[in-house]
């Protein structure tokens, strides 16, 4: 499921558009770092920080409430958020394995050439096959 829809084609990773990797003006690790960053303010409760890590036309379209609600949402069904278990980047996309009380998942954060995040996509539906039940510690 994309947790954010709607998003312009325009937005899409330079990669996908097919642009060569010179023309991406942010180094790798800033775009895990901004990524985590994003994740960390928007499961931490801060909207508005969260929403400043996206490309200027997904502010425009989703306020600090529909962002609230997509949060809670998405949180009802995976659970508590606990916490970040690993990141790795292919070229302007931005793998984030995370563990939420109900499921560890790989939650995907999309940036465009200058390091804005231009599209989420965060599965975590019971049936997606990313998502995966955590283990009680009777079972470890």
């Amino acid at each position: 499921m994309a947790f954010l829809r709607g998003v312009s084609s325009s937005l899409w990773p330079a990669i996908a558009r097919g642009e060569s990797q010179e023309s991406i003006n942010v180094n790798p690790q800033d775009q895990v770092h901004t990524a985590e960053q994003f994740l960390d303010a928007l499961f931490g409760n801060h909207v508005d920080l969260a929403l400043s890590y996206l490309h200027p036309q997904l502010q425009r379209e989703f306020s600090p409430k529909k962002l609230k609600q997509r949060q809670a949402n998405f949180l009802r069904r995976v659970g508590v958020y606990k916490e970040r278990l690993g990141s790795q980047i292919n070229d302007n996309i931005v793998s984030i394995k995370v563990a939420f009380s109900n499921v560890t998942d790989t939650l995907i954060v999309m940036m465009d050439s200058n390091g804005k995040i231009t599209g989420i996509d965060f599965p975590a539906a019971p049936d997606d096959l990313s998502a995966q039940p955590l283990l009680s510690p009777s079972r470890l």
